[in-house]
């Protein structure tokens, strides 16, 4: 939980917001334009309002309210509303195509049950 949703999701929506250390961001192909990502926030508090509560917290601000943002709101907008939020937004789509393989193994990571070939697809994905 924490390696993940309170470590490595911030981390990337800082790295594609140019705000990852000190990095050189410049005309990298996994920044977000900086009015991509207001889109991206308000499209984010937009759809907290059609979304049964019964799926979980809704997710506060992600920019403005980081300190709201817990593991389980990460957990949520990165399974669920990130892939079609970030859909068409990078610069180059390979960093897109990417992260949806990252969610593709996070989904099979809250899997109850894993056979052996899924856990292999799982190291082999990490590894990738």
């Amino acid at each position: 939980m924490h390696l993940i949703w309170t470590n490595l999701i911030p981390n990337l929506i800082l790295l594609w917001t140019g705000n990852f250390k000190d990095l050189d961001h410049d005309d990298e192909g996994y920044i977000l334009a900086p009015k991509m990502w207001q889109a991206i926030r308000a499209a984010t508090l937009d759809v907290g309002k059609t979304i049964p509560a019964a799926f979980g917290s809704r997710v506060p601000n992600i920019a403005a309210e980081k300190s709201q943002m817990t593991a389980e709101t990460h957990s949520f907008w990165t399974l669920y509303l990130a892939p079609t939020l970030l859909n068409g937004q990078f610069i180059n789509e390979r960093y897109y195509k990417h992260f949806i393989q990252l969610v593709q193994l996070l989904t099979l990571c809250l899997e109850f049950e894993s056979t052996q070939d899924q856990v292999n697809d799982l190291e082999r994905g990490f590894q990738e």
